[in-house]
């Protein structure tokens, strides 16, 4: 079991709340617990806006309570329209996070007899406040999150795994001779958790920027950062579309009794797997700019590839006289296509890696 740095500051800021409560004589001090709780974001942005949210929420509930106890009176009717009132109050304002604190608030004060609805109103507030500052505090003091280490590994390993499962993917199709397709599927989904993950540092980090003096990337950084995962996802998919070929592919060979294959196609899968080379090695200067802080030299896009491709499709020509070698044909050419692009894609990257250094 592993305990992080948000799970102890969220316990430090119980803590904290609940002494302050019992200091001051604020009930019930678990109320505050709860609301030290909510309010320990992953982020200070985010805690400050879960802060700005709960005061709203608060208010209204407050403000709804005080105005169905004092007309209505404290029973099941006003308790009951109270909550059909607020509920859709939060989701119009975009209160979702803060619906069962709003209506809590609320019944807490409608609870009370008329005569103690302002204390318990005053009471209830000094509560929840002293919980939202707990918070507050705890996350900016105690280990403030610092995002940008964080996003630089998981770049790393996205992009490495996002390469590999490319490549995985390539190889199988050029390697394609057996009855069966052994897809790994944890690699699939270990390359979808990183990009999401990636994806996610990158947003909490963008919006850090603006509320603490974080020595954080600059801004060229961090567009960088969300290009390269760009092309981490984008490259993910096309290797999905390459194993979606393979299915399709053994099964037409099978059909024909797994025919051998050709000299001429061979050199053509050749050339199609020396495509990765490209690719892993384009992207290794990417990872050594973006993520190491080094430098590297551009690579020009060059016709030189692809060329030999053609001339090596141009050879093997003369023998599509059938729906056979026609689909084999279509299948080079949508393998082919995806390659190009994460050559492409990879080189224009590096390049604008290498400029804004």
């Amino acid at each position: 079991m592993k305990i992080g740095a948000r799970v102890i500051k969220t316990g430090i800021a119980v803590a904290i709340t609940m002494f302050f409560c019992k200091s001051l004589g604020l009930e019930p001090a678990f109320f505050g617990a709860v609301s030290a709780v909510i309010n320990m974001q992953p982020s200070i942005f985010l805690t400050l806006r879960a802060a700005r949210d709960q005061i709203l929420v608060h208010i209204l509930g407050v403000a709804a309570g005080f105005f169905f106890g004092y007309f209505l009176g404290v029973n099941p009717m006003s308790a009951g329209l109270i909550v059909m009132l607020l509920i859709p109050l939060y989701i119009k304002l975009k209160l979702h996070s803060g619906i069962t604190m709003g209506i809590v608030a609320a019944l807490f004060v409608l609870s009370s007899s008329t005569e103690e609805f302002f204390m318990h109103a005053l009471a209830r507030t000094g509560v929840i406040f002293v919980g939202l500052g707990s918070a507050m505090l705890v996350n900016v003091m105690l280990w403030p999150p610092r995002y940008s280490k964080q996003l630089k590994e998981t770049l790393r390993q996205s992009n490495e795994a996002a390469v590999l499962y490319f490549c995985r993917a390539v190889q199988d199709f050029v390697s394609l001779d057996d009855r069966e397709i052994r897809v790994d599927m944890e690699q699939r989904k270990r390359v979808y958790k990183l990009n999401k993950e990636a994806r996610m540092l990158l947003d909490l980090l963008s919006r850090e920027r603006h509320v603490v003096a974080e020595s954080s990337e600059p801004r060229e950084w961090l567009s960088l950062a969300e290009k390269l995962i760009d092309y981490n996802e984008s490259i993910t998919k096309k290797g999905d579309r390459i194993f979606d070929l393979l299915p399709i592919r053994l099964e037409r060979r099978i059909k024909l009794g797994i025919p051998p294959i050709s000299d001429e196609f061979k050199a053509i899968l050749g050339i199609l797997e020396s495509g990765c080379t490209i690719v892993i090695r384009v992207n290794g200067k990417i990872r050594s700019v973006i993520v190491d802080g080094g430098t590297a030299i551009p690579e020009e896009i060059s016709e030189e590839y692809w060329e030999s491709l053609t001339k090596a499709i141009e050879q093997w020509q003369p023998r599509l006289t059938g729906s056979y070698y026609l689909h084999g044909l279509l299948e080079v050419a949508v393998t082919a296509n995806e390659i190009k692009w994460a050559t492409r894609q990879a080189k224009i990257l590096l390049y604008e890696c290498v400029e804004n250094r």
